[in-house]
């Protein structure tokens, strides 16, 4: 994954507060896939997952997580990182690129 890449939020899941936790749907075929319910359960998850606006790159959200939040450089590098991953394979999120 390049620190480059730019990803977008996919028009097909629905983003919904519950309590203290969000949860991301995604929609296929108009009928929510309950199935693949993502909850994102950290203030640096959805703080990643507003940034998700296919204009910032990873690095730009990179170095917004490590003014925002108290995480050390590499830390939040890695855990960046694996974060979009499991966006991706949810299909939550795609490069745009």
């Amino acid at each position: 994954m390049d620190v480059n890449s730019i990803y977008r939020k996919k028009e097909d899941s629905v983003t919904r507060q519950i309590a203290d936790e969000t949860f991301l749907v995604p929609i296929r075929s108009h009928l929510a896939d309950m199935q693949k319910i993502f909850t994102l359960d950290s203030q640096v998850a959805e703080y990643i997952w507003q940034q998700l606006d296919g204009k910032r790159n990873l690095e730009e959200i990179h170095r917004e997580i490590t003014a925002e939040f108290e995480v050390e450089n590499g830390q939040a590098g890695s855990d960046l990182q694996e974060f979009i991953a499991q966006l991706v394979e949810a299909g939550l999120i795609e490069e745009v690129t």
